[in-house]
C-alpha cells in the first residue's frame, strides 16, 4: 500500500509536475493554499508526510507547517523553497518542526531520497505509537484491573479524573495529552500498598489518625515507584509523585520544589484531585472553582484557569433517567446511590458506570437483590464540555 503525501503551493503547474514524477511512489494529494491543506490534513488524513513551498499568499509554509504540526503531530512536515535564506531556515525548523528543508530547483531523484526518508521516520514514529498502544496499554488495563479487585472505589474516581484531566490538557494544548490521561488513571495505584481500613475511612470521609495520615500519603511515592522503570512512563511517575504537591510550595512531598519546578502533569494532577474531591461532597462545579479559586496559591494559574473555562463553558441541563442494571452504559453518572434489598449502599451517587463496575453489579444481582430502576444523569444537549455534573431539581 503506497504511503499518502500532501503538497501543498500555491503555483498548479508545480503541482501537476510533482504529482506526474511521483504518482508512481506514492499516493499524491494536492492543495493550492495552506488553508486548504490544514483541511485535507483533517479531513483526508493521516497522511505520512506533508511537502509546503514556503513562499504563498496569506499563509506562508511556516504558518501552514506550524499549524500542520498541531492537527497532524504524527506527520512529518518538509519545507521547499527557491530561497536559500539561513533566518527562514531555522524559523522553519523551530516553529514548524521540519524535517528536511529543500532548496528549488530540486530533481526528482532528491525529492525521492527526501520523501522516503521522511516516509521512513513517520513509520517509525507510528510504529512506536502502535508498540506503547499494544504493549504498554496492555500493562496498564491490567494494572487498572487489580487495582480495580483491591479498591473499586480508585477506579471510579480514575474515570471520573481522566475525563477532567482530558479537557484541561485539550483546553491547554498539550501536545500529549495521553500522559495527562493515564496519569490521572493510575495516580491512585499506590492504594494497593494502603491498609483497607485507611481507605475505606477515606472514602467515608472520616478524619484520619496522625498515623494512618502518614500513612495514606506514601501511595503518591509508592505509584511512582511501581511506574518509574515501565518505559514511556517516566514523566507520568515524576507526576504522579507530585499530586498532592501545592504550587506555592506546600502540601506534599515536603521538599523545596514550587511553581514551575513541579512536574507539569503533578500540577494538572494537584487540580483535578481537589477539583473532583469538592465535587463530591456536593459541590457544582461552579462552587467547587469558586472554592477553589479562594485559595489559588496552591494551584498553577494556567491550569485553574483551563479548569475555570471548562466549567464556565460547559452545558449544565441533565436529566434524570431510570434504568435497569442491563441498560446502564460506561460513561453513565450515577443520580442516586445504588442499593441491595436490605437498603444498604453497594455504589454511591456521582460515580460512573464502567464495563467493571456494571459486571460486578449483575453478578451481584445474581445471588442478591438490587434496588431496580437506578437512576443515571443524562445530558440534554451534546453542546460543549462537560466537567462534572449534578442532578437538576
Amino acid at each position: 500500500m503506497k504511503e499518502k503525501i500532501l503538497l501543498v503551493d500555491d503555483d498548479p503547474n508545480i503541482l501537476a509536475g510533482f504529482k506526474r514524477n511521483l504518482r508512481h511512489h506514492f499516493e499524491i494529494a494536492t492543495a493550492e493554499s495552506g488553508a486548504e491543506g490544514l483541511g485535507m490534513l483533517k479531513e483526508q488524513g493521516p497522511f505520512a508526510v506533508v511537502v509546503s513551498d514556503l513562499r504563498m499568499p496569506q499563509m506562508d509554509g511556516i504558518q501552514f507547517l506550524s499549524l500542520a504540526r498541531q492537527v497532524a503531530p504524527d506527520t512529518v512536515r518538509v519545507m521547499l523553497t527557491g530561497y536559500a535564506d539561513l533566518q527562514v531556515a531555522m524559523d522553519a525548523i523551530n516553529e514548524g518542526n521540519i524535517f528536511r528543508f529543500l532548496t528549488k530547483p530540486c530533481s526528482t531523484e532528491d525529492f525521492l531520497r527526501v520523501l522516503n526518508a521522511a516516509v521512513e521516520q513517520y513509520r517509525l514514529v507510528t510504529a512506536e505509537r502502535e508498540l506503547l498502544e499494544k504493549t504498554l496499554w496492555g500493562s496498564i488495563k491490567m494494572l487498572i484491573e487489580i487495582l480495580s479487585l483491591l479498591n473499586p472505589v480508585a477506579v471510579n474516581q480514575a474515570s471520573r479524573r481522566r475525563n477532567i484531566a482530558r479537557r484541561i490538557g485539550i483546553r491547554l494544548k498539550v501536545a500529549k495529552l495521553w500522559e495527562l490521561e493515564l496519569a490521572a488513571m493510575l495516580a491512585q495505584v499506590g492504594y494497593v500498598t494502603i491498609p483497607q481500613k485507611i481507605l475505606e475511612k477515606k472514602a467515608r470521609g472520616e478524619a484520619l489518625t496522625e498515623e494512618e495520615e502518614k500513612v495514606f500519603l506514601t501511595y503518591p511515592q509508592v505509584g511512582q515507584k511501581l511506574l518509574a522503570n515501565i518505559p514511556r512512563l517516566e514523566n507520568i511517575a515524576a507526576g504522579i509523585a507530585y499530586q498532592l504537591k501545592q504550587y506555592d510550595g506546600g502540601g506534599f512531598p515536603a521538599d523545596n520544589r514550587k511553581a514551575g519546578a513541579i512536574p507539569f502533569i503533578g500540577r494538572v494532577l494537584k487540580v483535578v484531585h481537589d477539583y473532583d474531591a469538592l465535587l463530591q461532597t456536593g459541590k457544582t462545579p461552579a462552587e467547587a472553582v469558586a472554592v477553589m479559586q479562594e485559595r489559588r496559591h496552591w494551584y498553577d494559574p494556567e491550569v485553574l484557569g483551563a479548569l475555570e473555562a471548562e466549567v464556565l463553558s460547559a452545558e449544565e441541563g441533565f436529566i434524570v433517567r431510570a434504568l435497569s442494571l442491563d441498560e446502564l452504559l460506561p460513561g453513565m453518572v450515577l443520580a442516586d446511590d445504588i442499593r441491595d434489598g436490605r437498603g444498604v449502599i453497594l455504589v454511591p451517587k456521582g460515580y460512573e458506570v464502567t464495563d467493571v463496575l456494571k459486571t460486578r453489579l449483575l453478578n451481584f444481582a445474581r445471588f442478591s437483590v438490587i434496588a431496580e430502576p437506578v437512576k443515571v444523569l443524562e445530558p440534554v444537549k451534546a453542546k460543549g464540555s462537560q466537567v462534572g455534573a449534578r442532578e437538576q431539581a
